[in-house]
């Protein structure tokens, strides 16, 4: 288990910023190559957080009560996320639990793959998911449910396919929409099990 302090500004319990030193060679250098596995991570700003990286493989955790994101992505390449359990259990509805917004942010990303991610009731965010301003991504299988605003947001994204995936909201009055395109082009999206509370 994996906890922090979750007043403490700018917190994470996994950061790991990639940026290093350019050579002639390699202009762009991303440290990489790293496992975040099998860790309960939760009472934090950002439960996990990468910038500039290459090669992290991320699966079989449990996120919860990251307060501003569960996962947030940034200016990644070759990033892996695998089945994850990001939820909100009303067992652990103590103290300031609510205010925890969760939810995962790609953002500036190429080549990468997220499959099984499994994000429930998000709140208070743009997407229960939010790609933005990505290129390559393959996003499959995935399950977002009961999340304020929108499930699963592509902006600026290009290139990239999204297949079989669960992106609902059931909730009674919501007018969350499951998923929502703005911008980007050559996108693929098929075989995805949604809901539009205002068509049906």
């Amino acid at each position: 288990t994996i906890q922090h302090n979750n007043p403490s500004p700018g917190s994470a319990n996994i950061r790991i910023i990639g940026r290093s030193t350019p050579t002639e060679r390699q202009p762009l250098v991303r440290e990489g190559n790293v496992t975040i596995v099998g860790n309960v991570l939760s009472d934090v700003k950002v439960n996990v957080h990468l910038r500039d990286c290459r090669g992290v493989a991320i699966s079989g955790n449990t996120f919860w009560q990251g307060y501003e994101h569960d996962l947030l992505i940034e200016d990644c390449s070759n990033i892996v996320i695998g089945a994850n359990n990001l939820d909100r259990n009303p067992r652990y509805d103590y103290g300031n639990t609510a205010d925890a917004n969760n939810g995962v942010v790609m953002r500036g990303c190429d080549d990468c793959t997220l499959q099984g991610l499994h994000i429930t009731n998000v709140r208070r965010k743009p997407a229960g998911l939010l790609v933005e301003d990505c290129r390559r991504l393959n996003i499959d299988g995935c399950t977002i449910l009961d999340c304020d605003n929108c499930g699963l947001l592509l902006r600026n994204v290009s290139h990239s396919r999204v297949s079989d995936c669960l992106v609902r909201d059931d909730r009674t009055e919501s007018e969350s929409l499951s998923i929502v395109v703005e911008g980007g082009d050559d996108n693929l999206l098929v075989d995805n099990q949604t809901h539009d509370p205002k068509t049906e």
